[in-house]
């Protein structure tokens, strides 16, 4: 028996990553087999073209193997829909469906409704969900895959310099570029004078007469977890849009692990998917507005800082390493064979 997982390619940094990120963890740690699929505008297929494409994939695929579908693929569904057709072809081959992200739930207005995703869910031996809320969520709206797993967090495979360690400093650190993405707004509107924010993006105009300070934008995991610890301080995941709060309950953020796997302590909404996580492993705080943020820093000390930053450190080993990953997919694996 072999176990193989699909990969995306053809998108950009953004959307691919984290199915990278496994991927490589995957081959590197557990000598999975690779099902590379291509991003493309899947109606351009006629139904032959797009049989045989999904055929030429899956060809490593035998009898009885374990295949593992990260999801979305950032296709069109129809193309995850015939994919779990052609794996049902292989006798006793068993289909794991690794949810990263609902897009239903990403996207309100998206034209393909909740309950065909959670369809294609359904026709999974194993299901492995960001959260225990998004678990229960789907199973609201009609989820019955009786075996499922949750991963929790995404791993961030780095490496850093240990003798550098981040510093306590009335400083927010936001790893995103918020001229960008209408979700992160609130960075471009920085009102704090006593706290500044440093943002992993190039100099914008928006910046000027704000406390803000700009990190440049890295291409490079490593180079952007030593610029976060030279710059000390938090890093925040935020956003004041209202879908945007609403999925953070239920997903897994990446982001979240980009600042911890870099050893920062984390300023996060209260009610995200890994609050508890974040609080008792005293990991950062949960905050319910930025502005109770800025206050929470500012009567901060430097004792209390130091010990979230050495929790932090303690529990990036676990990110650095890619355990989540292994966990969540080896937990899979023994579910389908063994539960």
């Amino acid at each position: 028996m072999k176990v193989h997982i699909t990969n995306i390619y053809g998108l950009g940094k953004t959307e691919t990553k984290t199915q990278n990120d496994v991927v490589h963890i995957a081959k590197r740690d557990l000598q999975y087999g690779e099902l590379g699929i291509y991003c493309y505008a899947v109606e351009s297929d006629t139904a032959e073209m797009l049989r045989t494409r999904i055929e030429g994939i899956i060809a490593s695929v035998g009898s009885n193997d374990v295949a593992v579908l990260q999801t979305p693929t950032w296709n069109n569904i129809v193309f995850e829909e015939k994919l779990m057709d052609r794996l049902n072809v292989r006798v006793g081959a068993k289909k794991i469906v690794f949810i990263h992200d609902v897009i239903p739930l990403m996207y309100p207005n998206w034209v393909i409704p909740l309950s065909r995703y959670i369809d294609l869910y359904n026709r999974a031996d194993v299901l492995i969900a960001p959260s225990q809320a998004m678990v229960d969520f789907l199973r609201a709206h009609g989820l019955t895959v009786k075996k499922v797993v949750v991963q929790r967090m995404w791993d961030h495979v780095l490496s850093v310099e240990p003798a550098r360690k981040p510093r306590f400093k009335k400083v927010i650190n936001f790893a995103a570029n918020p001229d960008r993405n209408p979700r992160y707004a609130f960075a471009r509107e920085w009102k704090y004078d006593h706290i500044q924010l440093a943002v992993s993006t190039e100099d914008g105009e928006w910046a000027k007469g704000r406390n803000v300070r700009f990190l440049e934008w890295f291409h490079n995991d490593d180079l952007l977890a030593d610029a976060l610890r030279n710059s000390g301080g938090f890093g925040l995941l935020w956003s004041e849009d209202p879908n945007w709060r609403e999925y953070m309950k239920k997903n897994a953020s990446y982001k979240l692990s980009t600042y911890l796997a870099s050893g920062l302590p984390v300023i996060v909404p209260s009610g995200i998917a890994e609050e508890k996580t974040v609080i008792q492993k005293k990991l950062g705080i949960a905050v319910d507005s930025l502005e109770e943020a800025v206050e929470r820093i500012e009567h901060m000390n430097e004792e209390e800082y130091n010990g979230m930053a050495e929790s932090a450190e303690a529990f990036a080993c676990v990110l650095r390493e890619g355990y989540f990953t292994k966990k969540a997919l080896t937990d899979a694996v023994f579910k389908l064979l063994y539960e």
